[in-house]
């Protein structure tokens, strides 16, 4: 037998016994409230920047955000009611923090009624989140000019330290 060949019989079970870093799916909603708001029209009264902040508490029934607070600070660029949005959400719980990243887009519909879709992507995380990664999707519905619904689902890879204690 061959030296290469007993190496590869031992290094083989090692290899798949490593696992990628487990994905865990998170969800939740969250009603916000804009606190601050910055409107300027960009040359026509049909094209508006909006630059925004605000806050919520967000609801994931037994997931590590539940009860977190909810700050977004965001800017939209609407014509006709229409457009993109991009912004910086965080999450902060008394273990820890995350902030994502998130773009999408806003629509109005012939009735007013405003919406939005998107994608976000963490990108920081402290406390007990360090090292968090994901990314997903979010949905919201504007229900006045200041207040919004959002529902939120993605995928995360836990910190390491939470990998290893299972």
């Amino acid at each position: 037998m061959s030296r290469n060949f007993l190496i590869s019989i031992v290094a083989l079970p090692a290899l798949t016994l490593a696992s990628p870093a487990i994905a865990m799916p998170m969800s939740g909603t969250f009603d916000t409230h804009v606190g601050k708001q910055d409107v300027r029209p960009l040359g026509s009264p049909d094209r508006l920047e909006i630059q925004q902040s605000g806050s919520g508490i967000n609801r994931s029934p037994g997931l590590p955000l539940d009860g977190a607070a909810v700050g977004i600070s965001e800017i939209v660029v609407l014509k006709r009611g229409n457009g993109p949005v991009q912004g910086t959400i965080t999450f902060n719980t008394p273990a820890g923090s995350t902030v994502s990243s998130y773009s999408g887009r806003v629509t109005t519909d012939a009735q007013g009624r405003m919406t939005a879709q998107g994608r976000f992507k963490t990108r920081d995380a402290n406390g007990a989140f360090t090292g968090l990664k994901g990314s997903g999707t979010f949905s919201t519905v504007f229900t006045s000019k200041t207040d919004a619904v959002t529902q939120w689902s993605g995928e995360f890879a836990p910190p390491t330290a939470q990998l290893s204690s299972r």
